[in-house]
């Protein structure tokens, strides 16, 4: 059997998103792939590094990351900024360049503290807007992201091109407007009215993302293909 552990935030978690690690369950279970969720609400990249002790306990032959949706949010203003301090009892303001700290520290434990193989994959889109300030934060993090990787030989699964190829030619989307009870209606409409994420989705607008932040069955696909496709490529060493 072998074991992969998907570590990241809600996106991972796949109770506010759709759920990218079921899709994986169902495809590469019968492959001999245990899939271990490691996706934690709210978290920044801090967040993961301060509970790589549970990740390692797995003994995992691969690990994937996909964290810093969070991170860029956080910079959306002073409030959000302080929500995210208070929320994740965080030692420091969300930037870039603590960012590429968190990342490179994760990076550096799981190298050295297992024999998996790593993969990250870059961060979806904020919003569908392409040309708001945030998804241009999008872009400064996820180059921090690539930048942090390369250097340490690990691959950047490339999700955030992905994604933006399949958003339609002349798609106008609603502005991304920093609101919290968006994601919490979104949420209530899945678990509790039944509602598919792309059926919210659409009602939003929105043709990737729910609630603007969180993932749709279409992207979480997505996700699933890209982490399928490397894990096929070079398959870790069955434990």
């Amino acid at each position: 059997m072998k074991e992969v552990v998907c570590a990241g935030d809600s996106i991972t978690r796949g109770l506010a998103s759709a759920n990218y690690v079921s899709l994986l369950r169902d495809r590469l279970g019968p492959d001999g792939y245990r899939f271990v969720n490691a996706g934690v609400d709210g978290n920044l990249a801090w967040n993961v590094l301060q509970r790589l002790d549970e990740v390692i306990a797995c003994r995992p032959d691969a690990v994937t990351l996909l964290v810093g949706t969070n991170d860029v949010n956080a910079t959306y203003d002073a409030r959000w900024a302080r929500h995210y301090r208070r929320q994740q009892r965080l030692p420091a303001t969300p930037s870039p360049q603590w960012y590429r700290r968190n990342v490179d520290a994760i990076l550096d434990r799981l190298q050295n503290g297992t024999s998996a193989r790593l993969a990250v994959l870059d961060l979806p889109p904020l919003g569908e807007d392409l040309s708001s300030t945030m998804n241009q934060r999008v872009r400064e993090y996820n180059t921090v992201l690539r930048e942090v990787a390369d250097g340490r030989g690990v691959p950047c699964l490339p999700l955030h091109e992905r994604l933006v190829a399949l958003l339609p030619p002349g798609h106008r989307p609603p502005p991304y407007e920093g609101r919290l009870g968006l994601a919490l209606r979104t949420t209530f409409q899945h678990l509790v009215l039944r509602r598919s994420w792309n059926e919210i989705s659409a009602a939003n607008g929105l043709t990737l993302l729910t609630d603007h932040i969180h993932l749709n069955d279409t992207a979480a696909a997505v996700i699933a293909d890209l982490i399928a496709e490397w894990l096929r490529t070079s398959p870790p060493r069955r434990s």
